[in-house]
């Protein structure tokens, strides 16, 4: 039920208004830098549900970027054409449980006086298949989609059920009259039925029957609820009081399968942890498993396991709870034979520790037995575990799993080890400021000669002359350099990110070749405007860009997406959130790419033609204005009509050719001057 987009998105929140140094412009540091944590977050652990199972709205702003009325914007700025485009407040993807495929939809909405939301759901060349809209109460101020979709849930039903979570407040405006609750809606409109709840999944027993269940907390109680929605009155509740999740980090819940029988996994405290008044400590307190059978909806087993790493000598570093944070899926959560061949249940689940007297916070984790026995134990100081930076080593054939940890202090990070599972022995150690490169979390690993390769990106770039980098290296299993990409930006550029995704790094999927094609993005600054590009490239060879420098906006997401059948076969790019947006467009690039012609172009390069022996760049047909680009994306040159363009002191390389003629009609060619 975790990182269940990992492989479909890749965002970039990179905006700023603030000029800082490039990436070509080395500091003294050698930590690689975190977000540093207030105190409250720090000591605030509770169990949200409002933010649990729910479509992750991939064109939802992000932060704005510097504006300048007197900015010029190009027309069309990027390459390839898209296939399609829409314009909607938000969309996202989720799964039709009776056809296993992939739902892309949109929803629109209005919040106050005629309140209203519309649901649409688009076929794979974005065509609407089906829509309603229903109405909201005025108080309304949140709406979201549980990414769960089926007709099965309801007898003698055809018609698509979609769950939806709605915010809003009865009889005052203060959190007590706050209401939270999923709303099961028919494809046709239809309301089936409210529930009481924050988000709900709908889960498959070994019999393929689906199963619903709503989660709600407050102030009093954590409600899991298995819901009927041909009869409300079979609902079936478990409560757990309000104090056995607090300081509780984590995903409380998981869905099991042991011995033929599916499971709810409740988790828990057995007692308060710690007092809220003098923070004192309970040493009794255990981490409670309670296994809820899907049919009677009652507890069948519990476990209780110990509250690692309390030190009677120092009461005020407080240990927590995280659970369901350890690796890309659950497999290692909840386990019986994975560690070690005996039938005893195993359990994987970290300790955050805070101390109130430092104000700093580090994690431990550990593999448990029922017993309470410790099996296996990461003990040093974690600043936090891969996957919650979204590093998700992706798994590879006749390779062990891996997971990330990353040590260090609230200065940054200082280490990023890998290790091996289930064996939880150290594969690999790499110093933030490894061989003299200072390294960033952008890291994967791929399959080499029965091996494996280390990517990852590094904080800073590389110019050589006036073409300029951002790096991504490859180093062997023993942690030795074996490559390095460079990729290429711009020459004012802020901040680099490389998008190091399972679906990113496969070579299939933008073309057919088997070389990795890195999707990547950079911020830079021209004219005090920051603005984010997007890239797709094999090393220096560019396959695609899009630039925030248009009238459509700046970029403010972009990620590789799937159709129906739940193929990686389209890229989106999602302009807006800023001083030139005018409205929310979100464009679709069909893969396999064609080699970069500079958006909206078709190619002529049999009249557009480089002659080395006179230095000279001939347009032989008529068109009203040029425009020419180095590899980096910078504009070189810009005219109106001519039939030659002078390259005497451009440097060697590949330059992008752009024409545009009375009509509007965009030609371009790449050519190489040597």
């Amino acid at each position: 039920m975790k990182k269940s987009f990992i492989l479909l998105t890749t965002l970039l929140g990179i905006g700023t208004a603030l000029a800082q140094s490039t990436i070509f412009e080395k500091s003294n540091t050698n930590l690689i830098q975190t977000e540093i944590k207030s105190k409250s977050k720090k000591l605030d652990k509770k169990v949200d549900f409002v933010n649990f199972n729910k479509a992750k709205g991939f064109n939802t702003f992000g932060e704005a970027t510097e504006a300048s009325s007197s900015r010029n914007y190009s027309k069309n700025e990027n390459a390839t054409t898209p296939f399609a485009s829409i314009d909607v407040k938000q969309w996202s993807f989720g799964t039709n449980l009776d056809t296993n495929e992939s739902i892309f939809f949109s929803m629109d909405y209005k919040f106050k006086a005629g309140a209203f939301f519309t649901f649409k759901t688009y076929s794979d060349d974005f065509k609407v298949e089906k829509q309603f809209t229903i109405s909201l109460p005025e108080t309304a101020n949140s709406v979201q989609v549980v990414p769960d979709f089926s007709s099965k849930i309801v007898s003698n039903n055809n018609k698509l059920i979609v769950p939806i979570y709605v915010h809003y407040f009865e009889g005052g405006q203060g959190p007590e009259f706050q209401k939270h609750e999923i709303w099961f809606v028919s494809e046709t409109g239809e309301i089936i039925q409210k529930v009481t709840g924050s988000s709900a999944q709908i889960v498959k027993d070994v019999s393929n029957k689906l199963n619903i269940f709503v989660f709600e907390g407050n102030d009093d109680f954590y409600t899991a609820t298995k819901v009927d929605l041909d009869n409300a009155a079979n609902n079936k509740e478990h409560k757990v009081a309000f104090g056995l999740m607090n300081y509780f980090a984590g995903v409380p819940i998981a869905f099991k399968t042991f011995n033929g029988k599916d499971y709810l996994v409740f988790t828990r405290y057995s007692e308060v942890l710690m007092d809220n008044d003098t923070y004192q400590f309970n040493t009794n307190a255990k981490f409670v498993l309670d296994f809820i059978d899907f049919e009677t909806f009652k507890i069948e087993k519990s476990y209780q396991l110990p509250v690692l790493g309390f030190d009677p000598e120092d009461p005020y570093t407080i240990p927590m709870i995280t659970f369901g944070m350890f690796y890309n899926t659950d497999k290692y959560d909840i386990s019986s034979d994975v560690y070690n061949s005996d039938s005893k249940m195993e359990f994987t689940y970290g300790i955050n520790f805070y101390s109130m007297t430092q104000d700093t916070e580090w994690f431990n984790y550990y593999v448990v037995n029922e017993d309470g026995q410790i099996l296996k134990k990461l003990d040093e100081t974690i600043v936090n575990a891969g996957i919650e930076q979204n590093i998700a080593m992706q798994e590879l054939p006749n390779q062990k799993d891996q997971v990330v940890m990353l040590l260090g202090s609230e200065e940054g990070i200082s280490n990023i080890k890998v290790y091996n599972l289930p064996d939880l022995d150290l594969a690999m150690d790499f110093p933030a400021l490894h061989n003299e490169d200072l390294l960033s979390l952008a890291v994967n690993r791929i399959s080499k000669n029965n091996s494996i390769n280390y990517l990852i990106g590094l904080t800073y770039g590389e110019r050589e002359n006036d073409d300029f980098y951002g790096l991504v290296k490859h180093y062997d299993s023993k942690g030795a350099e074996v490559a390095k990409v460079r990729l290429p930006v711009g020459n004012t550029t802020e901040r680099f990110a490389p998008f190091m995704t399972e679906g990113t790094l496969n070579p299939h999927v933008v073309n057919s070749d088997d070389e990795i094609e890195y999707v990547y993005a950079y911020q830079d600054r021209i004219n005090n405007v920051a603005a984010n590009t997007y890239r797709v490239a094999q090393s220096d060879n560019l396959l695609a860009s899009f630039s925030g420098r248009t009238e459509k906006g700046n970029i403010n997401s972009a990620g590789y997406l799937m159709n129906k059948k739940g193929e990686l076969d389209r890229m989106f790019i999602y302009y807006g959130s800023d001083y030139s947006a005018t409205s929310i467009l979100t464009e679709f690039y069909k893969f396999p790419f064609e080699t970069l012609g500079v958006n909206d172009i078709t190619k002529n390069t049999q009249l557009i033609k480089y002659l080395s022996n006179v230095n000279q760049i001939r347009i032989d047909y008529d068109y009203s204005t040029y425009q020419v680009y180095n590899v980096n994306g910078t504009l070189v040159d810009t005219g109106k009509s001519v039939k030659t363009i002078y390259t005497n002191g451009w440097n060697k390389g590949v330059y992008f050719i752009k024409t545009i003629d009375k009509q509007g009609k965009a030609n371009a060619a790449k050519v190489l001057v040597f």
